[in-house]
């Protein structure tokens, strides 16, 4: 059976198990590597590989991640790993409070991870802080925007995933983290999109 290219994560037990910071790197790492084994997800991350068996197996009690088979090592077998589907997906849709908190805390764990890596990378000798093939980057900026603005907004960001997504190759691992968020505690009234009064529509999804 072929493997569908997107999984939409909706269900309570793929939340909490992304609450993990740790588990998400183990995620994002898998899904740009692909089939791999611990030992190698493990020296991508800079990990232990004894330190990721636990999450392992909560990815794939939760459904995230799958195992793929063995590879002969000499003597030995390694066990091969990958999620479930090339691209993971948050559905921010389901209008429940429990849905919500488990989302809140997927994306503290995300930030709370780009707040390391800035750390650790602006404490490094090597990183490339200005010109072309800058590595290091914090912008916040605020802005009233149109929803037109607003759908150039989204474009950009697909296009950096997309730039982000499935290179392989031996690069440097880098890791890109976006938050877009509307500041108003009301929203602004939007006019009609025609003349029977239809609206544009909207959707919250993303990764």
């Amino acid at each position: 059976m072929k493997k569908a290219a997107r999984h939409m994560i909706r269900i309570a037990a793929q939340l909490r198990a992304l609450a993990s910071g740790s588990r998400q790197e183990i995620v994002d790492v898998l899904a740009e590597l692909g089939t791999v084994s611990v030992a190698e997800l493990a020296a991508t991350l800079g990990r232990p590989a004894d330190a990721l068996y636990f999450h392992l197996r909560r990815l794939i009690r939760a459904g995230l991640v799958e195992q793929a088979g063995h590879r002969s090592r000499g003597r030995r077998k390694e066990a091969l790993y990958r999620t479930i589907a090339p691209e993971l997906m948050l559905d921010y849709q389901p209008n429940t409070a429990s849905h919500r908190a488990a989302i809140t805390a997927i994306v503290t764990a995300m930030l709370r991870l780009g707040i390391r890596d800035f750390g650790r990378a602006l404490g490094r000798g090597d990183v490339i802080t200005s010109g072309d093939h800058r590595e290091l980057w914090a912008l916040r900026r605020t802005g009233r925007l149109s929803m037109t603005q607003i759908a150039g907004v989204n474009r950009a960001i697909k296009r950096l995933n997309r730039s982000t997504t499935k290179h392989g190759g031996r690069g440097r691992l880098y890791a890109v983290t976006v938050l877009l968020t509307p500041l108003d505690r009301q929203r602004a009234t939007l006019r009609p999109s025609n003349a029977q009064g239809q609206s544009t529509k909207r959707y919250s999804r993303g990764k």
